[in-house]
This record gives structure tokens, sequence and C-alpha cells, in this order.
């Protein structure tokens, strides 16, 4: 969905909005979770008293926040996550991932796709923090939105670039209200919003659902700070969206921010003046600051109905999760699949070892980093990978299977005219590539075979690659989840390549780790070998939308990868590892990604195009996918289905989730289940 860096989160965080709860009280959770070995009793609690006192109350534990509430600008998926709760774009997406109007009733599209024209809904409200009305929802606040994203170099602008003289405004620093008006968005008048694009883009309508195209107020705006005024902007002099305040944006969305408390809490509340107020049944969601330092936190937080929802996890050993499971028979229920492909970044070019156990002379550094732009070593590295094992820490079996992903997007993204899955190009592609045939369907791991690992490394040698090679890996200390994923992936690295390739464990606490591998936009500041803190959803409905992060040129992942690209606000030396770029293959690939997105009047040229370029990423190695976002067997009070089903931003809204008092049986599941497969 939405899609930007995002963290891949700790089980306990990653039930899709099935994990989260609710209660008439605040959160009840330990201020100190233990981290204790003691484990929780499968049979503190009857499970005949687990019902929720409230429905109309929803919360659930994340250990990300709201950082940015610029929601124009940030391209933080954990900033999202909340913002599209405050703010409606001009379309979303209906529980069965249907387009739908939000803002606009109804939009048009000419005959060759380069003019959108979208018509609003009278009688919008913006309305204060505290619910006060402002002002109504005109079509020139989405001219103010896309230009104060330009004018503040939005993290999200790539999403914007098929609008007419978009990016000549942003590169040029000509800010004037002449050059503004060649960009190809109009306000028609009071109620329609034109948007002008500079080739033929039939998914348009897909990519304005995206926060970039979402409106802003010009008064309240330009309220916030000299630095905030059109045409002169200044980050230094604007505190529009700054931080976590709820009086820092104006509202139109579904709910307005109560509070929010540094790792404690986060609350929203019903907003009252909202044009689809009837539908929207919760009127309090709490977030609860979580490290996931104690695994069996959702769990006891669920037996107190205070959340929602719980996974059953396998951190929890056999004997408690076999417990929890026979106790819950009839009611554990399996996440759906989602948009998210999750897996391992390379550092092509680290400079900065302040987080590390090996680099203490130049001779392992430089060693480390030319197997790292060693293709051999990756494939080596790939195959030695039991990401199954790897995902089985904190899931079942099963669960853990069916989570896994073999690519750098989503099978079934897009389909061709006549029907083929956008996979089936990748592997077409692939094949043609590699000579070998593999599928790269969810729910298998093709790529495991300890033999190829030792093939691969005996080839790095010849290339000049000194085994044993040692990778520095960043781990979040405070996860017990993501630690013992960690360990799981090491263990099996090294016994799959008889201690040739031995990957470090960094250990630090949570708030470095999202510093290193999650906020920061340098290239320069990669401070980690390979990182698995990284993951991606589409922004609309096109391959494109994954193909572009890995562009040497633009690409949102260079900076993830230790190398520059055009769009940073910190890269001064743009270019300079050109070279590297080209000795590790991320020329060809840009090659392959540019030449299908020059295709416009074909959509299964297209597709077949950047099928190309995603199999050339896997053929090389470039990149390693590992799985979606984290799936579960759950238990829950979060009624099936009734949230939002999207691949964009809209999956986080939670205008339509419903809560129910007992807990969603398997046989309500699968009816429900059915019932939305067939389209009711």
């Amino acid at each position: 969905m939405k899609k930007l860096l995002v963290l891949l989160l700790a089980m306990l965080m990653a039930l899709s909005l099935a994990a989260c709860s609710n209660s008439n009280t605040e959160p009840k959770v330990d201020p100190e979770p233990t981290t204790d070995d003691t484990a929780y009793d499968a049979n503190a609690v009857d499970i005949s008293t687990l019902k929720l006192a409230s429905t109309t109350e929803y919360t659930y534990n994340d250990n990300s926040e709201l950082a940015n509430m610029d929601y124009v600008t940030t391209a933080l998926a954990s900033d999202h996550e909340m913002n599209v709760n405050f703010v409606d774009g001009l379309v979303e997406t209906d529980s069965f991932g249907k387009y739908v109007g939000s803002l606009a009733e109804s939009w048009d599209i000419n005959a060759d796709a380069t003019v959108f024209t979208f018509h609003l809904r009278k009688g919008v409200n913006w309305v204060t923090s505290t619910g006060e009305v402002y002002d109504e929802v005109k079509a020139d606040d989405f001219v103010t939105g896309l230009r104060h994203a330009a004018e503040f170099v939005s993290g999200t602008a790539y999403v914007a670039t098929a609008v007419d003289g978009f990016s000549d405004y942003m590169a040029n620093g000509d800010y004037s209200d002449e050059a503004w008006a060649k960009v190809g968005i109009k306000a028609l008048d009071d109620y329609t919003v034109e948007y002008t694009l500079n080739d033929s883009t039939p998914y348009f309508y897909t990519q304005v659902e995206y926060t970039t195209f979402y409106p802003i107020n010009k008064t309240f705006l330009e309220s916030k700070g000299t630095g905030c005024k059109l045409g002169s902007p200044d980050v230094n002099d604007c505190t529009f969206g700054a931080g976590a305040t709820p009086d820092a944006i104006l509202y139109n969305g579904a709910y307005l921010l109560s509070s929010f408390d540094v790792q404690s809490s986060t609350v929203l509340v019903k907003n009252a003046n909202y044009w689809d107020a009837d539908n929207v049944s919760l009127e309090k969601i709490t977030v609860v600051y979580d490290t996931g330092a104690d695994p069996y936190s959702t769990i006891r937080g669920f037996e107190q109905n205070i959340y929602a929802a719980s996974a059953l996890s396998t951190a929890w050993g056999d004997e408690v999760f076999n417990a929890f499971a026979t106790k819950y028979d009839g009611y554990v229920t399996e996440s759906m699949p989602n948009c998210y492909a999750f897996g391992v970044v390379f550092n092509y070019n680290r400079v900065t070892f302040e987080n590390t156990n090996y680099a203490t002379d130049e001779a392992a550094r430089t060693n480390t980093q030319a197997a790292i732009r060693n293709k051999n070593f990756r494939l080596a590295l790939k195959s030695s990978f039991d990401v199954i094992s790897y995902l089985s820490t904190t899931s079942p079996e099963n669960i853990a299977t069916a989570t896994v992903r073999n690519m750098n997007g989503v099978p079934n993204l897009v389909s061709t005219s006549d029907g083929t899955p956008y996979v089936t190009l990748v592997e077409d592609a692939y094949e043609e590539l590699t000579g070998t045939r593999v599928s790269l369907a969810d729910g298998q791991w093709p790529w495991l075979d300890k033999e190829a690992a030792l093939a691969y490394i005996e080839a790095a040698k010849a290339d000049g690659i000194t085994f044993p090679v040692h990778i520095d890996m960043l781990v979040n200390q405070d996860s017990d989840a993501q630690t013992r994923r960690a360990q799981s992936m090491a263990q099996s690295i090294s016994d799959n390549t008889d201690g040739q390739i031995i990957i470090e464990l960094v250990m630090r606490d949570q708030d470095t780790v999202q510093n290193i591998a999650y906020y920061s936009e340098s290239w320069d500041e990669a401070d980690y070998d390979i990182s698995t803190f990284t993951g991606w959803g589409p922004d609309y409905v096109d391959p494109k939308t994954f193909v572009e992060i890995y562009s040497p040129v633009d690409g949102y992942y260079m900076h993830s990868c230790g190398l520059t690209d055009l769009g940073a606000t910190n890269s001064p030396d743009y270019g300079s590892d050109d070279d590297i770029k080209a000795e590790v293959g991320f020329d060809q690939y840009e090659e392959l990604y540019r030449a299908a997105d020059a295709i416009k009047d074909d959509m299964d040229a297209r597709y077949a195009a950047f099928a190309k370029a995603d199999a050339y990423l896997l053929a090389e190695g470039l990149y390693i996918p590992t799985s979606q976002q984290t799936r579960s067997a759950r238990i829950t009070h979060v009624v099936p289905f009734s949230t939002s089903y999207s691949t964009g931003v809209s999956q986080y809204k939670l205008k339509n989730t419903k809560l129910q008092e007992d807990i969603v049986t398997v046989e309500q599941y699968e009816a429900a289940k059915a019932a939305w497969e067939a389209g009711e």
C-alpha cells in the first residue's frame, strides 16, 4: 500500500489490524514488561470470561510511533498509519480493494489517460483538533497540498512525477506563482480539481489515493510560520505537521489526534463532523507503545480484555504454544496475505563503522565490502538462508511458510489482458536470464540449497574473496521476536556455508536501530553490512511502484544500500559512486526500469518489461526477498473483513473497523471469508 520505508515489526505489532484491541478503560499494561523466561500460564484465565466491555473503543500495541504529521511530505509508514485516519484524500478502497470515491464523488478520464478530473463532495469540513469547524474542503486545497509537497521536497514526491511540470518545479528551485502555474494541477472551480499528466498514465486514479495528493488548507498552512508560505518555503520556520502535536494540522478524516505521549500511548477520538461519521463505529482508538521485550505482553492484554486480538507465538516455546492452541481450539484464525515485501538489503559502500563486531582493521572492512559487491557471494548468502526457519521462530511453521515472499513486489498486483499474474511474467524473465525455472509464488522458499551455497562460495573465492566473511547486522535487542529471528538467520547461514559466512549480530537498543536503519535518509549513515529492517508496499497499482525503489538515480532504497540518489536531501556527492553502481549491476537494472516505464500504450508489454527488471534484481542477488509483513495465527474480537482491504494507504484506515464482544470463531471467520471472496 503506501509505501515507504517501513520497519519489520515484531509479531505482536504486525497483525494487520487484527491485533488491535479495545477497552472502555485506560490500557492496563505493565509499565516495565517482564523479560525473564517465566512463561505466562495458559490456564490463568477462563476463556468464558473473555468478553469486551465495549465495542466502540479500540486499543492495540505497536513498537513504532507517529513522528511527523505533515502527511504530504513524510515517507514513513509509521506516520501514514496514523495520518490517513486524520485526513482523507480523493479516493480510497473499500473492503474488497475496489477504488471508490472519498473526498471525490466521481472522476473522469480523457481518452488517452493524460487528464483526470475529480468532482468533490460538497459540505466536507476542515476541523481543528478540538473538533471546531474551520472551513470547507475545496479544490484549491488539493493544489495547496501538492505545491507544499513539492516545495518541502516530499519524501514521496516520486508518486507525483506523472503530473506535468511537477518534477521541473521541484528541480528548478523557482517557487514563484508563475512557475507553479506551469504545473499540471488546476482548481477549475470550488469542487473540481484537474490533473494534467506528462504522459498516458491509466492507473493515475490509484496514485491519488496516496498522501502526497492529500489536501491542505492554505490559510491554516501559512498560519504555522512564515516558512510555510507558498512560494517561500523554509523548513526551519514552519510548524505545520511538526512532531505529533494535535494542533499541528487541520482534520477532515474520521479521527482527531487527542493526545500523544512519547513511548507511552497515542489516542485518537472520532471526528463528530466527519462527512461519513454515520459509518464510523469506533469512538476511541488507543495505541500503546510496546518494544516487544515481553513476548507475553499481547496475550496478557488480550486475556485482560484490553487487547482485542493476540497472535499465538512459537517464541513462547512448544509447551506454552500448544497449551494456548488447545485452549483456543475453534477460535484460531490466520491473518490474510498482505502487500508488503521485506528482505535483506546490502550496504554496497559502507563508510561508517560505529556499530561493528568485526571491522577492527581496514583489511577486514575491505574484504567484506568486496564480498558484498560480488554476485557469487550474495547468491551464496541467499542459498544458505533458511527463511522458513527464520520466520518460524515466532510463528507456527504453516504460518511462517505462508508468510514467505520470493520477489520484490506482490505476485498478483497486476495481471495481463489474458489473466496471467505478474509473478508468472517474472518467473519467465528469470528463466530467460538464468536458464532455471523457479516458482516465485508466496508460501515456499525455493532458494535454500547448501550445495549451491558452497559452489557459489568457491566461485567467490576464485573472484578473490577471502573466507570466512564477517557481516555486521543490526539487531533490535529490545524485541524478543526480532532477536530470535536474527539468531536463526545467523545460525542457518553459518551451518549451510560450513562457517564461511558469519553474520555478526550487533545488538543495540530499539532507538539506535531505528535511527540508523529506518529514520535515516543519508547514504553515509547506513552503519551495517546488511539490514532486514526495511520493507515496501505499493503506492499505486503498477509494477513501477516496486521497481523504481532500486533505481540508482532516484530510488528510495539507494540510501539504505549505502549509495547516493538524486532525490536525497543530503547527497551532495550524488554520482560519485557511479562506478560501484556499475560494478554491482545497478546501471543495467536502471536501463531495464526506464525501458519498461517508457511503455505507455500497451500494458501487457509494460508488465513484461518490468518483470525483466524484477527478475534481474533476483538473478543478481542485489536484494534478497524474504517475507510479507508478518502474518499470524491469532485470536481476535475484530469483525472479519470489516476493515479496508487495500494495496495502498487505505489499509491503515480504521473508519470501517468493527469489534464484537465475543471472540471470533473459526466458523464465523470462514463464513465471512467465503462471503468476502464472493464479493458479498
